[in-house]
């Protein structure tokens, strides 16, 4: 197992690519605390863990809101979880897309408040906890639209090209105390916030893939195991797209 007696966190793991990231990290040996804001989606996941055989710890967290976030960790911190990874894979579609003239402040900072605070804030908090024990992965999840844009996706495109300069910037700090600190930037994926796509839009999308298809949870799952455990020692402040050859 390659994460076997490994803490981890993973927000925003009700569903999608954080539940199957949790999944994929508890069945190498991790116990996980799954940050959610739905609480019964969180403790789905954790649930789905425990009847597997795993551990798992489900924590309603809103990582947008410091003192939410900071609730997380010391729950971990009673439990004595001395935490070895982050995900942070929490984000929202507020607003669908719409011209960034038509975008209101509130739509704004719905985006930019979740995406790219929510991954500092959850960041801080692991962080100070990792830097004593000069160990510790942080896998942050941005999106190809922070490197290549997307028209009528103002703030998540900026939000997550947030994430990627935030990823560099952190990695640079704690390097030389052997923390890594990554990102993952994934193309489209069959989420839940592609269920509510026209279907017309959806093959729209396949026909920008060069393999032909969405990619699953599962993969990008695989894509963060990589980089949290030692097949990646050598690696920090990079970012890695499982994307389908949509971005080169």
């Amino acid at each position: 197992m390659k994460l076997k007696d490994q803490i981890a966190v993973v927000t925003g793991a009700g569903s999608g690519i954080g539940r199957a990231i949790a999944l994929r990290f508890a069945a190498e040996g991790a116990r996980v605390a799954i940050a959610e804001l739905d609480e019964a989606a969180g403790s789905e996941t954790a649930q789905l863990i425990d009847d597997r055989g795993g551990e798992a710890l489900a924590v309603v967290t809103d990582v947008s809101k410091p003192p939410s976030v900071k609730a997380l960790f010391k729950a971990l911190d009673e439990r004595d979880w001395p935490l070895d990874i982050l995900v942070n894979n929490a984000g929202n579609a507020e607003g669908g897309l719409r011209p960034a003239h038509e975008m209101s402040d509130e739509q704004w900072d719905a985006i930019i408040r979740v995406h790219l605070n929510g991954t500092f804030y959850c960041a801080r908090e692991a962080l100070a906890r990792m830097l004593p024990r000069r160990r510790g992965v942080v896998i942050n999840l941005g999106s190809v639209a922070g490197l290549d844009g997307m028209a009528g996706a103002a703030a998540y495109t900026a939000a997550k090209g947030g994430v990627i300069a935030l990823t560099k910037g952190l990695s640079q700090e704690v390097a030389p105390a052997g923390i890594r600190v990554n990102c993952i930037a994934p193309g489209f994926v069959n989420t839940p916030i592609l269920d509510n796509l026209p279907a017309k839009l959806r093959e729209g999308m396949v026909g920008l893939i060069p393999l032909g298809r969405i990619g699953e949870p599962e993969e990008i799952a695989a894509t963060a195991l990589f980089l949290a455990c030692d097949d990646s020692a050598f690696i920090t402040g990079q970012v890695i797209s499982p994307n389908g050859g949509m971005y080169r």
